[in-house]
């Protein structure tokens, strides 16, 4: 969503539980991530606010989340994460997790802080932001799956679109959760 201030507000999360008590969760919480977004706030403090909507306003739900910024004009991505997977970057033929930055899941405590950090983005660069539904498998561990989505992501076709497809053809995941991937690529 491009924002009143011409950032970019990216974000992916997972509410946990299926069904149409989940789905209605997800529903309140993408709306006010939206709603709240406008106000100018960082990822962090956008987390915070989401985290007590999550905690008070939707019946006890727990979900995960990572939100972003993307400054276009500073190619900068400032970045918080609320117990879910880290984006990957694609840079240069590597792929490489971005670091794992504190942040609880939301709506597990009402007064959670979340950490907050920001990279500099180049040309040609790839940013994925998943579910875990992308990786996740019941005979392995998270690191083997996540090792796994970075070296399928680290040879990419020249299109987005075809990255994309490519990662969710050849994800080992099996676990029948839901799948979400975004993809940012910088010309």
């Amino acid at each position: 969503m491009v924002l009143p201030s011409g950032l970019v507000l990216l974000c992916v999360g997972d509410v946990a539980g299926h069904g149409i008590e989940a789905a209605t969760s997800m529903v309140v919480l993408r709306n006010a991530l939206r709603g709240l977004a406008v106000t100018g706030a960082g990822p962090a403090q956008l987390l915070s606010w989401l985290n007590i909507v999550a905690h008070h306003l939707t019946g006890a739900v727990t979900a995960t989340a990572v939100c972003g910024l993307y400054d276009g004009e500073l190619r900068t991505l400032r970045w918080a994460r609320a117990g879910h997977l880290p984006p990957v970057l694609v840079r240069d033929g590597e792929a490489t997790a971005m670091p794992t930055l504190k942040g609880l899941l939301l709506g597990a405590v009402p007064d959670a802080v979340y950490e907050e950090t920001e990279v500099q983005l180049a040309a040609g660069d790839t940013l994925l932001m998943y579910t875990d539904g992308l990786i996740e498998r019941r005979d392995r561990s998270v690191q083997e799956s996540l090792s796994h989505l970075l070296s399928m992501a680290r040879s990419a076709p020249c299109g987005l679109d075809q990255h994309l497809d490519r990662l969710l053809t050849h994800s080992r995941s099996d676990t029948d959760d839901d799948t979400c991937i975004v993809g940012l690529r910088l010309a």
